[in-house]
């Protein structure tokens, strides 16, 4: 919802890539969720498939270039993705991939990260590519036909949808199966005889495009509209028109919610029925000087709510809503310990913030703090560095995973922490090599937030490229111990 930092064009790989990474052949795509279109079908005048897949071979060709492209010069340390097989020990950097774009005036955006049960998949600028969590490898990529303007926080049966502009507008729509990157369609928000005179920027007001997925749907929410699509074929269901707002978000999954800023006096927030646009399941209205929203999590209903007057310095609650009603069923108050990270990234909610079924916790500088929903009373503080920040990055089996941020002189570290009590039962600190640990600290700046998936803690940018430095993704390994 708000604007994010400026980016840059694509730069050329580093003068000595790595040796090729030939990926292995891409299995059909079968079951019952979409499938790719007929190739009798014949693409509309506005995609090039011809040089999609010409780019795609030359990238799949040039390998693992992005690969150890940080620094990566630690003569302790191996410089090859294929080290990441051998199963490096707790703490140490598995893998890095480079960012492809570099900083520049043109507001570009790195939204977009999806996992399937072994790929990492991650959306730049001007592309798409999926890395093996465990070693790095690349296994698809392909080129966008413009620039990326927006994508769905959430995946569904392993295929995600974005956005990229088609002209000077956010209107290319397209689903992609993220273990095999087919595009499964493509099509454009409105039709292309309308696009010059129903998307010009003026029409879309200061808000950007969402885009969210619930229940087999694809919900598109802009500046004066919304509309929905079936995920398999992107055939158009609903689509619903209004006044032009300053402002949208919407967040998907168990359920489909959307917040508008239309007006100088409120904020509305509705749940959603796909299928019936205009008729919201239920719908709620706040004061727009009662504060702004961030959709946190949809099952828990859980929102962020900050003052109208904004800043880094505002106090926010997060608050509890009754899914049924919208109506409010706790409030988790402000405390000056939090840092709650950005939480209108598009696609994260707060970067500073995890939901469970049952808990909300919440990153603070030195120290992680647990709430209870059913009453928003604080449950226990687990105290890390009280210098530093640490974050909470994932539960399983009644242990959370709190990632302690690296600086200059300092690695990261992993605490795993008892969900009922808050105390910790064993604490991983990372390697400090010198190349591991700048390479951490800078992946600290980047807008995003830890993820911890198959063994790996992976700190990905979800958001811009603010220096020629910024990094894409960082792998550090994290063997589960609890199996």
């Amino acid at each position: 919802m708000t604007q994010p930092p400026s980016y840059g064009y694509p730069h050329q790989p580093p003068s000595a890539p790595l040796p090729p990474v030939t990926p292995p052949p891409v299995p059909p795509y079968t079951g019952s969720g979409p499938s790719a279109p007929s190739p009798s079908s014949g693409p509309p005048a506005w995609r090039k498939p011809a040089l999609i897949g010409l780019v795609l071979a030359v990238l799949l060709a040039a390998g693992g270039w992005a690969l150890w492209a940080f620094t990566g010069d630690d003569s302790t340390g191996s410089k090859k993705p294929a080290a990441a097989a051998e199963g490096p020990a707790a703490g140490r950097v598995a893998w890095m991939a480079e960012a492809r774009t570099k900083p520049d005036q043109d507001n570009r955006q790195a939204l977009g990260t999806w996992f399937t049960s072994s790929l990492v998949v991650k959306a730049e600028p001007d592309m798409v590519t999926a890395y093996d969590i465990k070693t790095g490898a690349k296994k698809w990529s392909f080129l966008l036909q413009g620039p990326l303007c927006s994508a769905s926080r959430e995946s569904e049966g392993n295929v995600a949808v974005i956005a990229a502009k088609f002209g000077s507008v956010c209107t290319h729509l397209m689903a992609v199966d993220l273990r095999s990157g087919k595009r499964i369609w493509e099509e454009l928000l409105v039709p292309e005889k309308d696009a010059g005179d129903a998307l010009t920027p003026g029409k879309w007001a200061k808000a950007n495009l969402e885009l969210a997925l619930h229940d087999g749907h694809v919900y598109a929410i802009w500046g004066n509209g919304e509309q929905t699509r079936r995920l398999k074929d992107g055939k158009r269901i609903e689509e619903e028109k209004r006044d032009s707002c300053e402002m949208v978000d919407s967040a998907g999954g168990d359920r489909l919610i959307a917040i508008t800023y239309c007006g100088s006096d409120s904020i509305k927030i509705r749940s959603i029925n796909p299928k019936k646009l205009e008729k919201s399941r239920w719908s709620r209205t706040i004061k727009r000087n009662d504060g702004f929203l961030s959709v946190i999590s949809t099952n828990p209903l859980v929102l962020s709510q900050a003052p109208g007057n904004g800043g880094p310095d505002s106090q926010y609650d997060f608050v509890v809503l009754d899914p049924e009603n919208g109506k409010e069923k706790a409030r988790v108050a402000y405390n000056t310990l939090w840092q709650r990270g950005n939480c209108f990234l598009a696609t994260s909610g707060c970067t500073g913030a995890l939901v469970t079924k049952e808990s909300l916790y919440v990153a603070g500088r030195g120290v992680t703090m647990a709430y209870d929903l059913s009453n928003g009373k604080e449950r226990w503080t687990f105290k890390a560095d009280a210098n530093r920040l640490t974050m909470p990055v994932s539960v399983r089996k009644g242990r959370l995973a709190a990632y302690t941020f690296a600086t200059p002189d300092r690695p990261g570290r992993i605490s795993y922490v008892t969900t009922s009590n808050g105390k910790a039962e064993r604490t991983v600190d990372h390697t400090g090599t010198s190349a591991d640990l700048k390479n951490e600290t800078l992946m600290a700046k980047s807008e995003g937030f830890p993820r911890l998936v198959n063994e790996r803690l992976l700190l990905v940018n979800d958001g811009g490229f603010a220096a020629e430095d910024s990094g894409m993704i960082l792998a550090i390994s994290a063997p589960d111990d609890t199996q």
